[in-house]
């Protein structure tokens, strides 16, 4: 059965490194950067395509995967709220289980990693301004899985969490379903 994997958490704390590990040991997987995402859309991209494009695009790309086989598709992207999770969880097809699991580190961590990347731009405020923003809804926000260690570690936790249903996103019934 397919299953999408939203790896979540503020900017730097290593959710492509970690969603690129899990994807290289699941036969099938797909990885989807929500950075790459963001880089296809204008600058203006609110105003001319609403709040929420990326999740929603991603979601699309989620499902279009998924269509063509994909087994596992995993999203990493900042999600710092819940709201904005249901939104991208609102795409792929509803018998598709999702699992919710935000990356964590102490933020002196965070922004040391994020400092001494490689070939990729400076987060700046970013980094700070979205560890505050995840650690107010922390707990509405899947699973919390520590990354201070090895990334291969951290994705291992994960794979060993995916199979447990109360990692599973509680997604509303399909608006065209009928209530009982």
């Amino acid at each position: 059965m397919s299953h999408v994997v939203v790896i979540n958490g503020p900017a730097g704390v290593g959710k492509t490194t970690v969603s690129r590990v899990l994807a290289r040991s699941h036969p099938g997987a797909i990885s989807i950067a929500g950075d790459a995402l963001r880089d296809f859309a204008p600058e203006d991209v609110r105003n001319s395509l609403g709040a929420g494009s990326t999740y929603r695009a991603g979601a699309a790309l989620a499902a279009a995967y998924l269509a063509m086989g994909a087994t596992r598709v995993i999203f990493d992207y900042v999600f710092d709220d819940a709201e904005k999770l249901d939104l991208f969880c609102s795409g792929p097809p509803h018998e598709t289980p999702v699992s919710v699991f935000t990356l964590w580190a102490p933020i002196d961590r965070v922004i040391d990693r994020e400092a001494n990347r490689v070939g990729r731009e400076r987060m700046g405020h970013a980094v700070v301004r979205t560890h505050e923003a995840i650690e107010r809804n922390l707990h509405k926000l899947g699973r919390v899985v520590s990354n201070t260690e090895a990334p291969e570690r951290t994705a291992q936790t994960i794979m060993e969490a995916i199979a447990n249903p109360a990692n599973l996103w509680p997604r509303p019934a399909p608006e065209n379903s009928m209530m009982v």
